[in-house]
């Protein structure tokens, strides 16, 4: 394992405050979407899907009040065998018609949107989940990670460094102990070499 080579403390903490950025970036990114898709359904299965199958009926009656009136016309006579004009009435028709199968070409689109909504959503959220997963999980351990190096290194640096007198001191200590070891060492070799020979 190789140094670390950290030449910026304050870079490591810049870094920091930018993933801790980024993550409130992404939760804001994802819930937005989640909430504009959820928004969608609310639409669909509370307004307009229920708003069209009221209004289907009703378009249905003006459908038939307008082929009703057609029919009533259609029975007039004036003052023989003449009938009177019914074209504002096949006119009427026309539009009630109209107007019934576009309301009922949008209501089977609406339902077939809140299927394929509910199916892009579910392949959404397994997309997206991993991505959640770090989000959630991985993002704030670095984050914190990041914070105790950033502690630890301010720590170490914050550590007084011995000067150069203060080295050589220790150094010197170090010596005159390996000394007194290297005296000692001889005398025990000595006495076990004169006890050896008496014997």
């Amino acid at each position: 394992m190789g140094p670390a080579n950290v030449t910026s403390i304050e870079a490591l903490e810049r870094f920091r405050h930018a993933i801790v950025r980024f993550r409130e970036q992404c939760m804001i990114a994802l819930s937005s979407a989640e909430s504009e898709i959820r928004g969608t359904f609310v639409w669909l299965e509370r307004e307009r899907i229920p708003h069209l199958k009221r209004v289907i009926p009703k378009l249905a009656e003006e459908l038939n009040s307008a082929k009703g009136a057609k029919f009533r016309k259609e029975l007039q006579t004036m003052g023989g065998t003449a009938r009177p004009s019914i074209i504002d009435e096949k006119k009427a028709i026309q539009k009630a018609i109209r107007v019934l199968e576009d309301a009922q070409q949008r209501l089977n689109a609406a339902k077939r949107w809140h299927v394929a909504l509910e199916r892009e959503f579910a392949i959404y959220k397994g997309a997206v989940g991993s991505a959640a997963g770090m989000i959630d999980r991985d993002m704030p351990n670095a984050i914190l990670r990041l914070r105790n190096m950033v502690l630890a290194l301010e720590a170490y640096v914050a550590t007084p460094t011995p000067t150069l007198a203060q080295q050589l001191e220790q150094a010197n200590d170090s010596i005159r102990s390996m000394r007194r070891s290297g005296e000692t060492a001889p005398e025990t070799e000595e006495t076990t070499s004169t006890e050896g020979g008496a014997a």
